[in-house]
């Protein structure tokens, strides 16, 4: 796992949304926030189980993705009815695969076919269909096979 946070930084992060930081808190954290991967609870919790000396309950890992989904930090996801986590929540679309499921993130400024400010202002849109709505985020989700699958059904 590549660290794009290190203690220094998610303490930081924790302390600008009012979080006190704990022992459990941080370890979610460093956990979360250095994924590329877009791990469920239970996935998340498992990952910290196996990887601590330390022990920490599923409800603990439930409730502090929780509070950091609610402060902001990270955005729920679903696919094929299971909830995710993406600690990404800059304007991004997903590459989901069919065969894995394994999820990968898409910078919308790759997507030469997608203007990044317009989707970031169709929060203001006002088709008619939308008038009386409010849109409150935008989710893109690709869907096919990963190279990794394709690699594995030619060999």
């Amino acid at each position: 796992m590549e660290i794009k946070y290190d203690k220094n930084r998610i303490i930081k992060i924790l302390k600008d949304k009012k979080i006190k930081v704990t022992p459990n808190r941080f370890k979610v954290a460093f956990e979360l926030f250095n994924s590329d991967e877009h791990p469920s609870v239970d996935e998340l919790h498992q990952k910290l189980v196996k990887s601590n000396e330390t022990q920490i309950s599923f409800t603990s890992v439930y409730n502090i993705v929780k509070l950091f989904e609610s402060a902001g930090l990270v955005k729920e996801i679903l696919i094929e009815n299971k909830i995710h986590y993406d600690s990404n929540i800059t304007p991004h679309a997903h590459f989901i695969c069919k065969n894995c499921g394994k999820v990968q993130d898409i910078e919308l400024d790759k997507l030469n076919f997608l203007d990044e400010k317009e989707l970031i202002n169709f929060k203001t849109f006002t088709e008619e269909e939308l008038k009386d709505n409010k849109i409150d985020s935008v989710e893109i989700n690709f869907f096919g096979i990963c190279g990794e699958c394709l690699k594995e059904e030619k060999e």
